[in-house]
């Protein structure tokens, strides 16, 4: 039997909830968990909700969850507590043998025995962004995945073994105080961490599977069709599970210049899009979106148009004053 795991503040609970009950409904005896790395808004208890929360206040002292708090944007801060509620969650369902971590923007179309079958001889399954190496120079390419990682962490699985402790051990060690998105200092949440994985851990198995993870940063070359109420992908099987950060919300996630995939031009994914809002929709209540409480620090501001025009040019000009010999006046 499953479990399955997200992690988000409150804004994402309409999500989270949307994720749930599209594993309900291909899986229905699989166990989700939503890790809440906030506080429930005011008049909401955790119980009114359709499935099991765990609140961050579970996991640590609310003198530490201030500190992570006043150093940590919400994104950060779900990174940073995500490996301590799958160590959490793995230790209070013992009866579980597969653990699945999902980002509350993801959504599956099939039964999550496909995970089951892999897992089978494997740890762990982790998939990468990109499966096929880029022939052209748009972005996103390998250097920016450099920067961010080479593993998508919105998924992973695990199979109950020493091994998987061990990994969920170290991961917890390294991303408590190391989830900022730093690229000067190595750091991008929680997930730049993974490229590590294959080397430390036993058993760990890389999904190169296109019908696995579709998302911003591979469907220019997957293309959608709608047979029989199933999306198939290039004609090899059945969509498995999608993601839509970057779709729905194009301030969300790491891709927000990318210029591989103009959804404009598939109409495909707009249809995809479209029934996933609409399930998105019905779970939306203003209750569920109110402001995180943990991760006090702004987001990032998104520039585009001639904002980002403006900024890219100053920075040309600095880098070029910075090469000017300048002489100094004593």
């Amino acid at each position: 039997m499953f479990a399955v795991l997200t992690v988000c503040h409150t804004r994402q609970l309409p999500q989270a909830i949307t994720l749930g009950k599209s594993i309900q409904k291909v899986t229905p005896g699989a166990l989700f968990l939503i890790g809440l790395a906030d506080k429930l808004p005011d008049g909401i208890a955790a119980d009114s909700l359709p499935f099991t929360v765990i609140p961050a206040s579970d996991l640590l002292p609310e003198a530490e969850l201030a500190g992570l708090s006043a150093a940590y944007t919400p994104t950060e801060m779900a990174g940073a507590l995500k490996p301590l509620f799958l160590q959490t969650c793995y230790e209070r369902y013992p009866d579980r043998p597969t653990f699945v971590y999902a980002d509350p923007n993801l959504c599956f179309f099939q039964s999550l025995d496909a995970i089951s079958d892999q897992l089978t001889d494997a740890t762990l399954l982790l998939t990468p962004y990109l499966i096929n190496p880029p022939a052209d120079s748009k972005f996103p390419d390998e250097k920016h995945l450099q920067n961010i990682g080479l593993y998508n962490s919105d998924f992973l699985a695990l199979r109950r073994s020493d091994e998987a402790t061990r990994f969920l051990t170290w991961w917890d060690s390294r991303v408590r105080t190391r989830a900022h998105i730093n690229f000067c200092e190595g750091l991008c949440t929680d997930q730049i961490w993974l490229m590590h994985i294959p080397a430390f851990f036993d058993g760990v198995r890389i999904i190169h599977q296109p019908t696995w993870h579709a998302g911003l940063w591979n469907l220019h070359n997957r293309q959608l069709q709608l047979h029989s109420g199933q999306w198939q992908v290039n004609g090899q099987g059945p969509l498995f599970f999608a993601n839509f950060k970057g779709l729905t919300n194009p301030d969300e996630g790491f891709f927000p210049y990318q210029n591989r995939l103009f959804v404009g031009k598939r109409p495909d994914i707009q249809q995809l899009m479209t029934s996933y809002n609409q399930q998105l929709q019905v779970n939306r209540q203003p209750a569920l979106t109110g402001i995180p409480v943990y991760g006090r620090q702004p987001e990032p501001l998104i520039l585009r148009g001639w904002r980002k025009g403006a900024v890219d040019s100053l920075r040309k000009l600095t880098a070029f004053i910075d090469t000017m010999p300048i002489p100094v006046l004593r």
